[in-house]
């Protein structure tokens, strides 16, 4: 390869990881500025009311685990309580921790 092509190669590869980062720092910061506005008041999304697209604003929950939120209050009824998300599929001790600040029960 001749300096030049190297040289292009080089540039080529700057520019796409200057890409993939600031794609990822706009969808971290989109994310919390729609769960800033979600929730102005308390700063929690009421689990029993809470649709798909406003479960998967928040960190940690994709479209999969949103999923199986929803169904779970439908066959299950409402939530009385946020340790029952330990119930759900792919919420273990762990994934509780890091999203049960997030909701609250009304």
């Amino acid at each position: 390869m001749t300096y030049q092509e190297r040289m292009v190669i080089l540039f080529l590869i700057t520019v796409a990881l200057l890409g993939l980062g600031a794609n990822l720092l706009s969808k971290h910061y989109s994310q919390i500025r729609i769960i800033d506005y979600i929730n102005q008041d308390f700063g929690k999304i009421n689990i029993n009311q809470a649709n798909k697209e406003e479960l998967i604003c928040l960190i940690g929950i994709g479209e999969k685990l949103a999923q199986r939120i929803i169904e779970y209050r439908q066959d299950n009824g409402r939530f009385f309580d946020i340790v029952e998300l330990k119930n759900i599929k792919g919420i273990g001790d762990y994934k509780y921790r890091k999203i049960k600040d997030y909701f609250t029960v009304e």
